[in-house]
């Protein structure tokens, strides 16, 4: 009869263990329970190190039913790559690096801080049912950028419901960022910068980067927006251009699409900086960065740090919102450009760098399971997480990323495997460009020293307010120099010695 185990064989015995049961794909994966489910995310975070950074937190803000909305079957917008985007996020286990929030839809009055009332009630009431059989709502269809040729808008069942989902999603992370519960915090389905003061465009219809902006002003003095979107963030720039305490950067295509027309919105040319009246405090607190067809990754990660750096040094912000839209890749259905995921995320990973409180939101971007892929992956480089670049096996809806044409299952495939555009961005035409971006940033006098807005006071009280203290310290200077010249005066005087010689002590 053997003896007992000595103490080194039991150790040995009771280091081996079999593993979990691992879900060989997702067919295994959707039978189990929740508990499993939840096992085998966290054991592929374990294996890969994520977890929540160090020093710094970062938040995602979400509200699943925003997914749930559809704007036609021909429309270039499909909510479903936000669907996409969250099943990568949470197949990777990056929910354990994250504090998650649910926020709650916006209010009526929430949105009417920024958008029209009239415009807003609008939106409340139009549906696909009542457009034709009421006169009254069909005779505004125009009015409010609605409607056309194109139909870029169009009025869809619960579009109340949805501008409100992602517009409440931005309001709430910025209030984590004042609150100071949130370094970064996040909403990719956020992002939506064509729309206007009183009017829907560009697949936009409430513009929640204004709102979320307008929030974070009424405690921090200079916030610095920037927009990576292949399109022109015209309805940010418009939304600010009177005030200095809102700098617009904006990276987009400029010039003729490709069927000859002007590329959509026809705006953010590098000569456009905001007001020309000299009075206008906006002055100069607008950059637009126009480029050309098939710009590279090399190329794209050049412009951004070396024109991104300049202004933040220059405009010195107290916190940052990066529109981090994703028709700027190339194969994108509507963008024009050549970009890959980690240059399109070199964009979140230096912005990030300067530790400056961070808003991200999403945006454009019309090849869903692209889309997906950058905003798993910027997701990352805001937590300080590495992705492996084999998709999880786990992963719901796989199938959209399975194929040569589709990226062969991986996070990062090569975005030119389908479609390359020429690039008529030459190094001599950037070069051109940034020495231009550096002659108008020469025009900024600098970081605004102005009164933060604790009081919900309105923009023209904060101008008053600031003109007075501006007035007072323009007296005081005034004064002491005055006094400075009668000071010296006097000592000349007392100090003049015989022969024009000056005893200066």
């Amino acid at each position: 009869m053997p003896g007992p185990a000595s103490k080194n064989s039991n150790q040995i015995v009771q280091e081996w263990e079999p593993t979990e049961p691992w879900a060989v794909d997702y067919g295994d994966f959707k039978s189990m329970s929740a508990e499993a489910k939840e096992a085998v995310i966290q054991k592929e975070a374990d294996e890969y190190g994520i977890e929540k950074p160090k020093g710094y937190k970062v938040s995602f803000h979400y509200n699943a039913e925003v997914e749930y909305h559809h704007f036609g079957s021909s429309h270039p917008m499909k909510p479903w790559r936000l669907t996409l985007a969250k099943q990568l996020i949470l197949a990777y286990g990056l929910e354990y690096a994250m504090d998650l929030y649910q926020p709650r839809p916006a209010t009526f009055d929430e949105l009417a801080i920024f958008h029209d009332r009239q415009y807003l009630g609008f939106l409340q009431s139009i549906t696909p049912q009542n457009l034709d059989s009421d006169p009254a709502k069909a005779k505004y269809l125009e009015l409010f950028g609605f409607g056309g040729e194109s139909n870029d808008c169009p009025v869809f069942d619960g579009l109340w419901n949805y501008v409100s989902l992602y517009s409440g999603a931005s309001m709430h992370a910025a209030h984590n960022l004042l609150n100071q519960q949130s370094d970064i915090a996040i909403n990719w389905s956020g992002g939506l910068h064509h729309a206007k003061k009183n009017a829907a465009s560009g697949f936009c219809y409430v513009n929640d980067i204004v709102l979320a902006i307008q929030h974070l002003l009424t405690q921090h003095q200079r916030v610095l927006y920037i927009d990576v979107d292949v399109h022109h963030g015209d309805g940010v720039e418009q939304a600010f251009e009177s005030t200095d305490r809102v700098f617009t950067l904006s990276y987009h295509k400029y010039g003729l699409d490709k069927w000859g027309a002007g590329f959509f919105p026809g705006t953010g040319n590098i000569n456009e900086v905001g007001p020309t009246d000299p009075s206008n405090r906006g002055k100069g607190h607008t950059l637009n960065i126009p480029l050309e067809d098939g710009i590279d990754d090399e190329q794209y990660k050049w412009l951004f740090k070396t024109v991104t750096g300049a202004v933040i040094l220059k405009y010195q912000p107290t916190a940052i919102v990066l529109q981090c839209g994703a028709d700027s890749l190339g194969g994108d259905r509507l963008g024009r450009f050549n970009l890959n995921i980690k240059a399109h995320g070199f964009c979140v990973e230096h912005v990030k760098s300067f530790n400056i409180p961070l808003l991200l939101i999403g945006g454009g971007g019309y090849t869903p399971r692209n889309v997906a892929r950058t905003w798993c992956h910027e997701t990352a480089v805001c937590t300080g997480s590495e992705l492996h670049n084999n998709l999880p096996m786990h992963l719901p809806y796989l199938q959209a990323f399975d194929g040569a044409e589709n990226g062969g299952g991986m996070l990062y495939p090569n975005l030119h495997n389908t479609k390359r555009h020429d690039n008529q961005n030459s190094r001599e035409k950037l070069q051109k460009l940034v020495a231009h971006a550096m002659e108008n940033l020469r025009y900024l006098e600098g970081a605004p020293s102005v009164v933060v807005n604790n009081h919900g006071l309105t923009e023209a009280q904060i101008m008053r307010i600031r003109e007075k203290v501006d007035r007072e310290m323009r007296e005081e200077a005034e004064d002491k120099e005055s006094r400075e010249s009668e000071q010296g005066r006097r000592r000349r005087e007392r100090n003049t010695g015989g022969r024009g010689e000056h005893r200066f002590r």
